[in-house]
């Protein structure tokens, strides 16, 4: 459990600008082509590096499972984006509180509300043009993130259940045409009670389904 504070933000805020992160799923493409660029150079073209795991390292350098396994799992930039505008807005909380299932990324106590601040492609984000199953190792990924969506919908639950006020803000929404109408909508949300224009908990259960055999889930 970590709480926030004016200190604390700006250092994530330049934390993340010196770093230059991109969001989960972009950050994962660009690694990944440039990987594979600098594997086929040391090959002449071929494609294939042979690097090796380092000892320690679950994967070989190069591979997708590589890349995926070093996007950061907290504090990406969309994190510290909306971090950032509700303590402009003058709200504090904490963040990442592993007491509440998921360790959600904000929770502010003083207004009994949770938000989760969702990557599009790891928490298959349905209708949404950031999010699709990857072409290579279709039925790995089609299991993966269909287990993340369900985790999440029984996650929301337990904490509905329990009482909270669960938000779920996308990381297509803050996109910059749409960003500050999504954020300003966000502080109402938080605290204007009933203020919510959509239950994200009853969008998530309408998208859970099947998965189809393009590898979709409907």
């Amino acid at each position: 459990m970590e709480t926030v504070s004016e200190q604390s933000v700006n250092h994530d805020e330049r934390r993340q600008a010196a770093k230059g992160a991109g969001d989960e799923m972009t950050a994962a493409g660009k690694a990944e082509g440039k990987a594979a660029r600098k594997a086929a150079r040391k090959t002449g073209g071929s494609g294939k590096s042979g690097a090796k795991a380092k000892p320690g390292e679950r994967y070989e350098r190069g591979t997708r499972s590589y890349t995926m396994s070093h996007i950061r799992g907290k504090d990406t930039r969309i994190e510290v984006l909306v971090r950032r505008y509700l303590f402009s807005r003058g709200l504090r909380f904490r963040k990442n509180d592993r007491r509440y299932p998921g360790h959600p990324d904000v929770v502010l106590p003083k207004w009994h509300t949770i938000v989760f601040i969702n990557g599009c492609f790891w928490h298959a984000h349905q209708g949404c043009s950031k999010y699709s199953i990857p072409k290579s190792n279709v039925e790995f990924w089609t299991a993966k993130l269909t287990r993340n969506h369900d985790r999440d919908i029984a996650q929301h639950a337990a904490l509905e259940s329990a009482g909270w006020h669960v938000i779920v803000v996308w990381e297509c929404e803050l996109a910059k045409p749409v960003r500050e109408a999504r954020l300003e909508r966000l502080y109402t949300e938080i605290t204007v009670p009933g203020s919510m224009a959509s239950n994200e908990l009853a969008d998530l259960a309408n998208a859970a389904g099947s998965v189809n055999a393009g590898g979709s889930i409907v």
